[in-house]
């Protein structure tokens, strides 16, 4: 392996990884909301901004995959 795929090996686990962790943290927060929405004081703020994050980052990871998959070069 060269070190640029190593490179992009490296940023495409990055991403993966940071998807997963807003990912889980939107589904978690939805599926617990009766308990836990008195608890905590930010709590449908970050309910929302997981989310948000999640679909920015999974339409950009999108992209990215299209690009190396079709190059227009």
């Amino acid at each position: 392996m060269s070190g640029a795929s190593f490179g992009v090996a490296l940023v495409f686990l990055a991403a993966g990884g940071a998807l997963g962790w807003f990912a889980n943290r939107a589904a978690v927060s939805h599926a617990d909301v009766k308990s836990t929405k008195a608890k905590l004081p930010g709590y449908r703020k970050t309910r929302h901004r997981s989310g948000v994050i999640t679909i920015i980052l999974a339409v950009v990871i999108g992209i990215v995959v299209l690009s190396v998959i079709h190059p227009h070069g």
